[in-house]
């Protein structure tokens, strides 16, 4: 199995190369060593790797790795995953973080995710997924989304919330949304780019934030009645 090769300056990972001498694509482990405690911007381009493990070393005093995961130390935060994670299993999870599951140059056939439950918040671009046919089922313990949490491309999107959570707006990422959001470089996008609201689905409980928030933005809403 070969490593991805890294390239690290003063501890913050820049570079993750995931093609070998003759372009080729590397498949294997992405080894996070004791000494990085940070990625630059352009250090993302892995996300489009193929790893198959993500492995940090013990002595790494920010990061932490379990279940081919990449997690914050304390194991309470998701940073990435890779084709082989099992988020399921990571019991002390609260916070699935910024551009967890972004997969934006890789498009799949579908995506199916329970998010575990205590998982508490969903960062900025958590599940910025390319997928013909997507399916989120969001527990009752999220009580915050972030902007673009949900910017999902795709034929077909349904997600299913079991309670109910405060959305930052822009939280679907649709081009409506845009217009009351402060983030330039969302509301400044040409409209090709956005996610389609008429391809997203949302069901909620009827009398929850969400389903006001998405009635506001005309995302189609199925409201269930709460006991």
């Amino acid at each position: 199995m070969k490593d991805y090769k890294l390239t690290i300056e003063d501890g913050v990972i820049t570079w993750v190369e995931n093609a070998d001498e003759n372009g080729n694509p590397i498949s294997g482990r992405l080894f996070i060593p004791k000494e990085v405690t940070a990625f630059d911007v352009d250090a993302w381009v892995f996300l489009g790797c193929e790893a198959e493990k993500i492995v940090v070393d013990p002595e790494n005093e920010v990061f932490s790795s379990a279940h081919n995961c990449l997690l914050s130390k304390d194991g309470k935060k998701l940073i990435k995953v890779c084709k082989n994670s099992d988020v399921s299993k990571l019991t002390s999870l609260e916070i699935i973080g910024r551009d967890a599951f972004n997969d934006l140059n890789e498009e799949r056939e579908e995506f199916i995710f329970h998010i575990p439950d205590g998982v508490k918040i969903l960062d900025y671009r958590a599940f910025a997924i390319n997928a013909r046919n997507v399916e989120i089922i969001v527990p009752s313990s999220v009580r915050a989304i972030g902007a673009l949490a949900f910017m999902i491309h795709s034929d077909s999107t349904h997600i299913i919330f079991e309670g109910d959570a405060e959305l930052e707006v822009g939280a679907f990422g649709t081009e409506l949304e845009a217009k009351d959001s402060d983030i330039e470089v969302y509301n400044s996008m040409p409209s090709i780019l956005y996610p389609k609201k008429e391809k997203l689905t949302v069901t909620c409980p009827k009398d929850s934030k969400v389903y006001r928030y998405c009635k506001k933005y005309g995302i189609n809403v199925l409201g269930e009645t709460t006991n």
